[in-house]
């Protein structure tokens, strides 16, 4: 059997081995022990945190935050899971060896019975998360996004529209669809016609000024969201639009492909945002162009 005092020695040299910094820190915000943190691809060398408080090298905002979660931990006297972001340059160290910048850490903070030389005290975790929160970022994004154009896809249009309606109270709607899309994907094949849609997404971003307002809505529609714009305004850029791509040389494997495009446009006001259908009055707009002869602009409730 390990003797007791071997035994603390055990754990102390385990607590120092390991790569994530653990804590524990008084009711003051004193740092009253600091063990491990010694993988430097994560953490700066926490060591000299020992002996002083929070305030003394974290932003004052931060060591506020982190307070009011050691008070709540000590009050509710449970285990305190909590996520946070933090520019590790701003913390005043004596040397910055870790990774630097900006960096997401996931805090476990457990309240302790008794008291630590004299304080009531926690016990604190630090995780580096900032590889999965990017991550989940990136999948974020992903799911957002339309595979061929890298344009946002319908889900990201839904939900950006309604967002576009709370803040500014108003919108316009653009639905475009590519004039006798089918004829082109027959006549000079599947590849060519990603190349059609991938070119006119790059015009109507160009066009816009903002690739965040663009999606794909799917197989050769796609949707603009405009805000600022009079009705007057958006009409017009949507004519804009309509001649760029009439205009532009579309060309696949040296080949010329002449494209046209058919748009409808309608405004839409806030007490449109919750609307299962957001798009249904540009969509009747876009059928008056394409009954009307294709390559022409509707504006929903214009003659």
């Amino acid at each position: 059997m390990i003797h007791q005092d071997n035994l603390a020695e055990l754990l102390y040299s385990l607590f120092n081995t390991i790569p994530d910094p653990f804590f524990v820190i008084a009711e003051d915000g004193t740092y009253l022990e600091v063990f491990g943190g010694t993988e430097r691809t994560l953490y700066d060398d926490g060591k000299p945190m020992k002996g002083k408080n929070i305030y003394e090298f974290m932003p004052k905002q931060f060591a506020d935050f982190y307070m009011a979660h050691i008070r709540h931990t000590l009050e509710t006297n449970t285990l305190n899971t909590f996520d946070y972001q933090l520019d590790t340059d701003q913390v005043i160290l004596p040397e910055q060896g870790g990774p630097g910048g900006v960096q997401w850490f996931e805090t476990r903070m457990h309240p302790l019975k008794n008291p630590v030389f004299g304080h009531r005290a926690v016990t604190v975790m630090i995780i580096n998360i900032t590889e999965r929160r990017q991550l989940q970022l990136k999948l974020q994004e992903l799911s957002y996004e339309d595979p061929l154009t890298g344009l946002y896809n319908r889900r990201y249009f839904i939900e950006r529209v309604r967002l576009h309606l709370q803040d500014a109270g108003s919108a316009h709607i653009m639905i475009c669809d590519i004039d006798d899309f089918k004829h082109i994907n027959d006549r000079w094949g599947h590849l060519a016609g990603d190349t059609v849609l991938f070119e006119f997404g790059k015009l109507a971003t160009q066009l816009t000024q903002n690739e965040q307002t663009v999606s794909r809505f799917g197989g050769d529609e796609f949707v603009i969201v405009l805000t600022g714009y009079s009705d007057d305004e958006a009409y017009e850029l949507a004519q804009r639009l309509r001649r760029c791509v009439e205009e532009h040389r579309f060309s696949y494997q040296g080949e010329s492909i002449d494209v046209r495009i058919s748009v409808g446009v309608a405004a839409l006001t806030s007490a449109d945002w919750a609307k299962s259908e957001l798009i249904e009055e540009a969509d009747r707009a876009l059928y008056e162009a394409k009954i009307s002869g294709k390559n022409q602009v509707r504006f929903f409730g214009r003659t």
